[in-house]
């Protein structure tokens, strides 16, 4: 009986110490310099993770919120990436065009998720703004000849949202499936890249 609700919360756990090791994955990369992140796609995302929070607790509510686990524990974690890459002096921080377009259709989808007050809508809606927020880095890893990211970070993040889409699709919880599938999709794109680039410059 006294296993049962560790076994219970399994999936949590192992989705928080995947969140934990990608965090200090990316960091410890980040110092050592073998990281490169683009600001631009970390900048998104803290907006785009914190608004799916909100529409995700304004639509469940306090009951929701196991369900809910991933998309807080990721955004604490987006928020420290996000804050250790801005305190860099060698993070470069002026967005290029590309970035500023992504950007501009940021603040757009914001602004009609303001407008339209409705919480499954406005969800979907921060889902677009994280699929653009990957976009300056899929872009970059797909340019690049040398590879500035970090295959650990990203495979990590992928097993983790695949943990925390466990305890949304036991209770059918809408928000919180839109949004891990959208991460699952999003991280495992990014490690192939990732992996793609490595096979090439090896070959």
């Amino acid at each position: 009986m006294t296993l049962f609700p560790i076994i219970k919360f399994l999936p949590q756990i192992a989705m928080v110490l995947c969140v934990l090791a990608y965090t200090i994955i990316y960091l410890v990369g980040i110092e050592k310099g073998k990281v490169k992140p683009v600001l631009a796609t970390w900048i998104f995302f803290v907006f785009a993770t914190l608004l799916s929070l909100v529409t995700n607790f304004k639509e469940s509510g306090v009951p929701g919120l196991l369900a809910n686990s991933y998309n807080v524990v990721d955004t604490l974690s987006v928020f420290i990436i996000c804050g250790v890459i801005l305190s860099r002096n060698d993070s470069r921080k002026i967005f290029n065009t590309f970035e500023k377009r992504c950007l501009g259709a940021v603040v757009f989808v914001f602004i009609a998720w303001i407008i339209s007050g409705q919480n499954i809508l406005a969800h979907l809606a921060v889902q677009a703004i994280l699929v653009i927020a990957y976009l300056p880095t899929l872009v970059q890893l797909w340019k690049a000849t040398e590879n500035t990211e970090s295959v650990g970070m990203w495979s990590t993040n992928c097993a983790a949202s695949l943990f925390g889409l466990v305890e949304p699709i036991k209770t059918m919880s809408l928000l919180p499936i839109v949004y891990g599938s959208r991460s699952v999709i999003s991280t495992f794109i990014v490690t192939v890249l990732i992996l793609r680039l490595k096979y090439k410059n090896k070959s």
